[in-house]
C-alpha cells in the first residue's frame, strides 16, 4: 500500500507541476495579446473590377495591418493596399480613411497613414535588432480575421528560409505554422516575451503555415517607404556561382563584373571568393541577395574576398539598381511547392 501511495503522489505532484506550467504560458498569451490588440487593423481596399451590363463592378480585398507610429502610420500587405482605388481600415468597429505612403511588393509590405487617427490606439515598435527566435519556439500572431474583433493566434517559429522551390526570397524570411487566410495577411507575429518579430507577407498553402519578413528588413522597407515612398535597391553589378571544393565544400565566387559597373571600379575580379558584404557571411548564393537587400544606394559598401589565399577588404559604392537588373543570377532547385500572398 505505501508503494501504491507514494506513485500515486508523485503523479500529483508532476500533473501540479505541468498544470502551473500551463497556467504560467496562458497568463503569458493573455499578456502579450491584451498590450497588442489596441494595434490591429481591419484593412479594407476597393478595386475597379470588370464592367457586368455596363455596370462597374468593385472588388473588395480584407486583411490585416497595425499601427507602428502614433501619428497614425499602418503597415499592411501590399497585395491590399497597392493599386486599390480606396483604402480604409477599421479600428475598434469605426472607420478610418487612409491615404498611400508607399508599397513594396517585392516584400508585400505596404505604409499607410490614417488621415485622422483613433484618439485611442497603441502601437507596435519595430527593433531592428531583435534577433530571429530559435526555431521550436513559440510563435503570437494577433490578426483581424473575416469580420470577427482582434485575435490571437499561437503557433510555432519554424524555420528561418532563403529561399523556397525555385523562388529566391529578396532576403531570410522566418516561416511559422501560423496560417493567414481569411484576412489574417499582414498581421504581426510576437515572441512569447511580446517581442515583435516580424510581419506575415505570404501563406504557405500546404503546410497550412506562412512566412513573415523579419523586423530588421522591415524596418529597411519601412524606412525607404517613408523616406520616398519606394525601395531602393544597392546595385554592384557582379554575377555570382557555386564552386564545389576538393573538400566537398562550397564556395561563392564571383563569375562575371559588368565592365564599368561599381564592382570594377572598386577592383572586385572575376573567380574572387565572397566571403561578406556589408557585414553579413556569404556562406552560398542565397545569402547573396540577403546582404544585398541591407545595402543602401550611393553609400559605400565593405566587400570581403579572397583572390587565391589573399584576403581582401573593398569599398563598393553601390548604386541604384537598373529597373530590369535582377537582385541575382543564379540556379534554384526546382520548386517543390507553392507559395502565395498573405490573403
Amino acid at each position: 500500500m505505501r508503494t501504491c501511495f507514494v506513485w500515486i503522489t508523485f503523479f500529483a505532484s508532476v500533473a501540479s507541476a505541468y498544470g502551473s506550467e500551463a497556467l504560467a504560458l496562458q497568463e503569458r498569451l493573455l499578456e502579450v495579446y491584451e498590450q497588442n490588440k489596441g494595434a490591429i487593423v481591419r484593412v479594407k481596399a476597393a478595386y475597379a473590377g470588370d464592367e457586368v451590363d455596363g455596370k462597374q463592378q468593385v472588388m473588395l480585398r480584407v486583411g490585416t495591418g497595425f499601427f507602428i507610429s502614433k501619428e497614425g502610420h499602418v503597415l499592411v500587405s501590399a497585395s491590399r493596399a497597392a493599386g486599390a482605388n480606396r483604402v480604409w481600415i477599421e479600428h475598434e468597429g469605426k472607420s478610418y480613411a487612409t491615404e498611400s505612403v508607399g508599397h513594396d511588393r517585392l516584400t508585400n509590405v505596404s505604409v499607410l497613414q490614417v488621415l485622422e487617427p483613433p484618439k485611442e490606439f497603441s502601437i507596435i515598435k519595430l527593433d531592428a535588432a531583435q534577433a530571429s527566435p530559435p526555431v521550436g519556439s513559440i510563435a503570437i500572431a494577433i490578426t483581424s480575421p473575416l469580420d470577427f474583433e482582434p485575435t490571437p493566434v499561437m503557433g510555432l517559429f519554424t524555420g528561418v528560409e532563403k529561399k523556397f522551390g525555385n523562388k529566391v526570397f529578396p532576403t531570410s524570411y522566418i516561416r511559422t505554422s501560423i496560417p493567414v487566410d481569411g484576412g489574417q495577411g499582414g498581421c504581426p507575429i510576437l515572441d512569447l516575451n511580446g517581442r515583435f518579430i516580424g510581419m506575415s507577407v505570404a501563406s504557405i498553402a500546404e503546410l497550412k503555415g506562412s512566412f513573415s519578413l523579419p523586423v530588421d528588413a522591415l524596418v529597411r522597407v519601412r524606412d525607404d517607404l517613408m523616406f520616398s515612398g519606394h525601395i531602393i535597391h544597392g546595385w554592384m553589378g557582379f554575377e555570382v556561382a557555386t564552386k564545389l571544393h576538393a573538400d566537398d565544400s562550397n564556395g561563392v565566387y564571383i563569375s562575371n563584373v559588368l565592365a564599368d559597373a561599381p564592382a570594377a571600379q572598386a577592383g572586385l575580379k572575376k573567380d574572387d571568393r565572397l566571403t561578406s558584404i556589408a557585414g553579413r557571411s556569404i556562406e552560398d548564393v542565397f545569402d547573396v541577395p540577403g546582404a544585398f537587400f541591407f545595402t543602401r544606394a550611393n553609400q559605400f559598401t565593405p566587400v570581403e574576398v579572397y583572390r587565391g589565399e589573399e584576403r581582401l577588404k573593398l569599398s563598393v559604392k553601390t548604386l541604384p539598381r537598373p529597373e530590369k537588373e535582377p537582385i541575382i543570377t543564379a540556379e534554384s532547385e526546382d520548386n517543390i511547392a507553392k507559395s502565395e500572398p498573405a490573403e
